[in-house]
């Protein structure tokens, strides 16, 4: 069908089946009105109101949102988002499909992304199709052809998109970029990082049959753009899709951005050239390994910015201790996540999935200190500007058409390297990536796994 046909009969689908109360899920919006006023209060949808989604609901109240609609495929999270509104939001719409709330929705100012990867490119799209700006979950997306699309799309409108990684906002990780920025570990040619997760099952089968679909679950709109399958309890929905290839990106994608966050940022890298998996046993045709360790290539640009190899590890595989011995006897045993920077000069060591603790050893120390004591950073200026919180920037963004520091493009070398860390992980041997023509090739044999495959009526934008 036509989108516009399509959106009009599935409102009106909707209020039948639904009646009554349930009407307002899908509310008409006002006619198309002026765009905020200077000094309002910005209007915001947020798609998506569960776990991440009901934290940045509440972030966007904290931060002098104004929230006008909420969407969620799943009714209990929906109402139970509405009725920690009841207060502040009385009017708040209700949506169960993100195209009909932007269809209806005429005078929105940000669309906040909080649903599982396989949506986020999508509804984005489409937000800033209807002129929004967008802040959305990390991973940005979860294909290279949807980042490149959704580049493209927010520099013709020149819109806001940010992405929604909070401990880029604090002050610990902005000041642990102006050291590392500085110089203070000479050349870093060298990166480790680690996770234990993936915490959700992976490597297996899809399994078989079919299950009843929960009353308050609309399956068809939480499989977005996705291929079509039956319904599963708790394969899918609510958490574990992250293991499958059709809805998520892995253990890479869900902690990638935050533990990468700072030598991308810091050493300034850019995509990387080609990306080897190893260590996954047997693979599965459609979740991603039970663990693997992925080895990125990042080519010289210049003296300034030399080559740069990127080890990442997942599951139980680790650094091995033989190769940073120095590194272990400086920081006693690894902790269970983090990511070490190896410089000529030093070492730097960012803890935990959020990479939220740091500390440094410059060459010839015999132990780690905490980046904030180290006598070696006091002399080093503030260089970047710092923010009350992450939502608080996106909102000041709104009102003002600011760059932010977490913008679209600050992320896409990050959002780059995972995606193709992904791609390697499904297709086994030397992929290499040419970021300027989109092009990922195996062995010298060219690979699908750049371009996403949507269904009719999940498009990047209109049709």
């Amino acid at each position: 069908m036509e989108r516009r046909k399509f959106i009009k009969a599935a409102a009106g689908m909707a209020a039948a089946a639904l009646g009554g109360g349930c009407r307002s899920l899908f509310r008409r919006g006002a006619p198309q009105a002026v765009r905020q006023a200077s000094g309002a209060a910005p209007a915001v949808a947020c798609v998506g109101v569960g776990g991440r989604g009901a934290l940045n609901l509440a972030a966007v109240c904290a931060a002098g949102g104004r929230p006008v609609a909420l969407c969620d495929v799943d009714e209990t999270l929906l109402l139970a988002a509405r009725e920690r509104l009841a207060q502040s939001a009385p009017d708040v719409r209700l949506y169960r499909d993100f195209r009909v709330l932007l269809e209806s929705e005429r005078t929105l100012d940000a669309v906040v992304v909080s649903t599982p990867d396989h949506g986020h490119g999508i509804q984005a799209a489409w937000a800033l199709e209807k002129g929004c700006a967008v802040y959305l979950e990390t991973p940005l997306v979860r294909t290279l052809g949807e980042l490149r699309r959704l580049r493209e799309q927010a520099r013709a409108r020149r819109a806001v998109v940010m992405a929604g990684d909070t401990g880029r906002a604090t002050g610990e990780f902005r000041r642990a970029v102006e050291l590392v920025a500085s110089g203070l570990l000479g050349t870093v040619s060298e990166i480790h990082a680690w996770t234990s997760r993936p915490v959700w099952p992976q490597g297996m089968a899809r399994p078989e049959g079919s299950d009843r679909v929960p009353p308050e679950l609309d399956w068809e709109l939480w499989l977005c753009g996705a291929e079509a399958r039956p319904f599963k309890n708790k394969a899918y929905h609510r958490f574990n899709w992250r293991a499958w290839h059709d809805f998520g990106t892995g253990a890479l994608g869900d902690a990638g951005t935050q533990m990468l966050g700072l030598p991308f940022q810091a050493l300034e890298l850019g995509p990387p050239a080609m990306a080897e998996a190893s260590g996954m046993g047997e693979p599965a045709r459609e979740t991603y390994p039970r663990g693997s360790t992925v080895r990125f290539v990042f080519p010289s640009r210049g003296k300034r910015r030399p080559a740069v190899t990127l080890q990442w590890y997942e599951g139980l595989c680790r650094p091995a201790a033989d190769r940073l011995p120095e590194v272990l006897s400086a920081s006693g045993p690894l902790p269970a996540s983090g990511c070490l920077l190896v410089g000529d000069k030093g070492v730097w060591l960012a803890s935990g999935d959020s990479g939220t603790r740091h500390a440094l050893a410059l060459s010839g120390e015999g132990r780690l200190t905490d980046f904030e004591r180290h006598e070696a950073g006091l002399a080093i200026a503030q260089a970047l500007p710092r923010a009350a919180g992450q939502m608080e920037e996106f909102l000041g963004a709104v009102r003002h058409g600011k760059e932010t520091f977490s913008s679209l493009s600050a992320l896409t070398p990050v959002t780059e390297c995972l995606l193709v860390g992904c791609a390697a992980q499904r297709a086994p041997g030397v992929l290499a990536w040419e970021s300027a023509r989109g092009r990922l090739t195996v062995n010298g044999a060219a690979c699908g796994l750049a371009e996403p495959a949507l269904r009719a009526g999940w498009e990047m934008g209109r049709r």
